[in-house]
């Protein structure tokens, strides 16, 4: 870890508003009165109203909002939801939030958000949907999965968030907010947890007054679970901790300092055979009865027909990933406005081996150090206090990620190993005001410039001898094959905006309208493909957001229309030099429209009924690639190029990947008092989503059925919120639901799928104090 770079971000960051003119610590009595950006992490609460709804309280645009009188779409998830969901990883985020689609993809998390997501899991790649960890940017997705635990909320954005998040996130951003220290309280919580599987889970967090001004919040987790894959794959072993502490000497002036690591080990994930209905250039896989059955056995098959010396064992595979987070946040009240200056610095290193090796192998054949990102970023946001027609949120950002690569992948006859060094740099300033013209009706607007460098340096990609029964006998200094030297960099200047209104046509209802861009940098994966060009979207939504009832009943409903251009698309193809090699490609049009519906009814003090559905129409208008050297395995038309050895390939009007045009949930809650202030909830809710292509090679093996996840649970709440027991079934038909996946040119395009959980059940206890 370079130490000098880590501390003089966040002291700088401090620095910044600690060196603020003295006269702010006097504005005490100012402070009181004006709205406090700063309490952004105590304001998630549920705020009953009598006999009605609570309402939920977000920080999506930064400051302190009910998510009912935000103009635009967000899936709010709280604490309590998500234990009774079991929500303990990114990807059961997709069983309760419709539209949204997460798979893992070996060691990196996908998001997919109305169809914009990125399956790549290398590091020349970025996602579509931003994640972001306590108001931070997460540079790589693989320092995500561990930090489910001790969470006051987790907020779905759905559409270009280029405004006020900016970089990544096209498609949306997914915002994960831990609990943090308070002032004066005393508690806690243990929570013991098992499961099938062999699945054991552990959680703690304290909150601890050192004084009447600073407070410390120290959580962590433990877990165990073999896999849910016949290999063993699939597993999950990991273990977080998290380190916070608070100092707040007036109303005016806070400092919250933040520490966190985890590991993620294990064997990690793996892949399934799938083939619905057609087979693949060397027959159809014996599919097994079992659907969790490792991919492996039907790999090797084909294998053997190519008479390709390698086999495949996936008993040695594992992940090992290691992060570090270190964070602070200062907030300073001016009295007219509050500052927050937020430095940030992540450390990420990862080993993977995982099968098959084509699609998701980061262990390095060269050095001990396969992946490493080093990232850090500085924020500094100005958010009035309120009390004006005139809102506004004004900030600076910048961001800078060194990353090392060192890798190989199997292909079947050789091993195809790259390394390189890449640089990014962002810097950014942005704004985003309202003005309320008349009682209850305000215009939005907002601006972004963003400039963006991304660097490849001194990339090599180069063949290596895996396998003593091949003609090559060269060594790595001397591959088999001349290397292909990688050395280029992109630049980028972009403003990105939003515009539009919102009126409060009724004390609980309001309409909203709006128009709002997006963008993700382009670059080059391989030096003998052509680079990729930035990805931009332009999204245009109206809504209406509604309580009625006395508060009882709500219903949103929004409508929306998303145009892209130069949608980044991943496929695994062959190269100009007939190589087999992951690359970005870009759909030139593209587009997304359709509606989603909310509903919440408290039927009766004891009854909720939930339903929401999204329905979506996402279509490639324009996707045309060009195969080299041999024709694609592919389900889209495509014909030679004359006077070259090469294919144009035509996938437009195709349904976007991983993309269903329905998706939605239903629930019921019933809670039963059980003496003394206990009370007992039982619950059961159903999650489905239609047909989709799981990738965008389009082939028939490539494409899932729809499917309806039935899940149950019971949860016992003690007088006083002294202890909860939740038991839990998911799943409960076992219904086979794959998430993703890749076909591998090189193993005559083979195709292997990532799947979610099968059943699962089994008992939480907690005990607070």
């Amino acid at each position: 870890m370079h130490r000098n770079s880590l501390y003089s971000s966040l002291l700088a960051g401090i620095a910044a508003s600690a060196l603020m003119p003295a006269a702010v610590w006097a504005q005490e009595s100012a402070a009181q009165a004006a709205t406090q950006p700063a309490a952004v992490a105590e304001s998630a609460t549920e705020q009953a109203s009598q006999g009605g709804l609570g309402d939920i309280v977000v920080t999506a645009q930064r400051r302190s909002e009910s998510a009912q009188r935000l103009p635009l779409s967000i899936e709010v998830l709280s604490a309590d939801s998500l234990r009774k969901a079991g929500v303990s990883q990114a990807t059961d985020i997709a069983r309760i939030a419709p539209g949204v689609q997460i798979a893992q993809g070996g060691t990196a998390t996908q998001v997919y958000i109305r169809g914009a997501g990125t399956p790549t899991t290398t590091p020349l790649s970025d996602p579509s949907v931003s994640l972001n960890l306590d108001g931070v940017y997460v540079a790589r997705s693989q320092s995500f999965g561990g930090s489910f635990f001790d969470i006051e909320r987790v907020e779905v954005l759905k559409g270009p968030q280029g405004t006020l998040y900016g970089r990544n996130s096209s498609g949306g951003a997914l915002n994960v907010i831990p609990a943090t220290p308070k002032l004066g309280e005393r508690g806690g919580y243990v929570q013991l947890g098992i499961q099938n599987y062999s699945g054991v889970s552990s959680e703690a967090a304290v909150n601890l007054p050192i004084s009447d001004t600073i407070a410390l919040r120290a959580s962590g987790q433990i877990v165990s679970r073999d896999g849910y894959i016949s290999d063993g794959s699939d597993d999950d072993k990991h273990q977080s901790a998290r380190l916070q502490l608070l100092f707040k000497p007036s109303d005016a002036f806070s400092l919250r300092l933040w520490g966190s690591y985890q590991h993620l080990g294990g064997r990690g994930p793996g892949n399934v055979s799938y083939n619905p209905s057609a087979s693949t250039p060397l027959g159809g896989p014996d599919l097994p009865d079992n659907e969790w059955t490792s991919v492996v056995p039907e790999l090797n098959k084909r294998l053997a027909l190519l008479r390709a010396p390698r086999r495949y064992d996936s008993s040695d595979s594992y992940q090992n990933i290691d992060a570090y987070n270190l964070h602070a946040q200062a907030d300073v009240n001016l009295g007219f406005a509050t500052l927050t200056v937020v430095p940030a610095y992540q450390h990420v290193s990862m080993r993977a081996k995982n099968y098959p090796g084509i699609m998701y192998s980061t262990v390095s054949a060269l050095t001990d150090e396969g992946q490493v990102s080093k990232a850090k970023s500085l924020e500094a946001r100005l958010i009035d206090n309120g009390g004006s027609p005139l809102t506004y949120t004004l900030g600076l950002f910048y961001f800078d990620e060194n990353q090392t690569n060192a890798s190989t992948v199997d292909l079947a006859t050789v091993a195809l190993a790259y390394s390189a060094l890449l640089k990014t740099k962002s810097y950014a300033a942005f704004g985003q005001l309202s003005y309320e013209l008349f009682d209850g009706f305000k215009l939005i607007g907002g601006l972004r410039y963003t400039n963006e460098k991304r660097s490849i340096i001194d990339g090599k990609q180069f063949l290596l001898p895996r396998y003593p029964s091949t003609a090559c006998s060269a060594t790595v200094t001397t591959p088999c094959a001349s290397s292909l030297n990688i050395n280029t960099s992109l630049k980028d200047d972009r403003i990105n905006y939003r515009a539009g209104f919102e009126y409060n046509i009724a004390p609980r209802s309001m309409i909203y309208g709006t128009v709002s861009t997006g963008f993700k940098s382009g670059g080059q994966t391989v030096a003998d493909v052509e680079p990729y060009k930035a990805e931009t979207i332009t999204a245009f939504t109206a809504g209406t957001k509604n309580r009625f009832f006395d508060g009882r009943l709500q219903a949103n409903l929004e409508l929306f229309y998303w145009k892209y251009n130069n949608l980044q698309q991943s496929l695994q193809r062959l190269g100009r030099n007939g190589r087999s090699v992951s690359t970005i490609i870009n759909a030139g049009k593209a587009t997304s429209k359709g509606a989603n519906l909310d509903v919440i009814a408290k039927v009766t003090d004891a009854d909720t009924l939930n339903f929401a559905v999204e329905y979506n129409k996402a279509r490639y208008g324009e996707f045309i690639w060009t195969a080299y050297t041999t024709a694609p395995s592919t389900g889209c038309a495509f014909s030679p190029i004359s006077g070259t050895a090469n294919y144009s390939v035509d996938c437009s009007g195709f349904q976007m990947a991983r993309s269903p045009e329905w998706t939605g949930s239903a629930g019921y809650t019933h809670s039963f008092n059980v003496g003394n202030g206990g009370h007992l909830d039982l619950g059961a809710n159903m999650t489905f989503a239609s047909s989709r292509w799981l990738h965008a090679s389009f082939v028939p093996n490539a494409h899932a059925g729809g499917y309806a996840l039935v899940n149950l649970n019971a949860t016992y709440t003690a007088p006083e919120d002294r202890f909860t027991v939740d038991a839990f079934v998911q799943n409960l038909t076992k219904k086979a639901v794959y998430t993703g996946g890749d076909q591998i040119p090189a193993i005559g395009g083979f195709f292997a799928a990532t799947i979610a959980a099968p059943r699962v059940y089994g008992v939480r206890l907690r005990a607070n104090f």
